[in-house]
């Protein structure tokens, strides 16, 4: 099966919402919430890993030199308080 994007499962979990019908294909739901849980864990506000004169992503790890509310790199919400 092709990767999903977020809109696509938004409309595919829609869709199957509303269906009355018994022959829902499992595997496209089950991919479908997947990707919403997957892009949900990314708004979810971590604290950003300090180092030495920088700051890592606590999701993909990779390093960013100021402030930001997200990750430049992949998108995580950052916390910090």
């Amino acid at each position: 099966m092709p990767e999903m994007t977020i809109e696509a499962a938004m409309i595919e979990l829609n869709r199957l919402k509303t269906t009355e019908r018994m022959d829902i294909d499992r595997e496209r739901l089950t991919a479908a919430i997947d990707v919403v849980k997957d892009a949900a864990q990314y708004r979810i506000k971590r604290k950003p890993i300090s180092g030495a004169n920088s700051f890592r992503c606590p999701k993909c790890k990779l390093i960013f030199w100021k402030s930001a509310r997200y990750c430049r790199w992949c998108g995580q919400a950052l916390d910090w308080n």
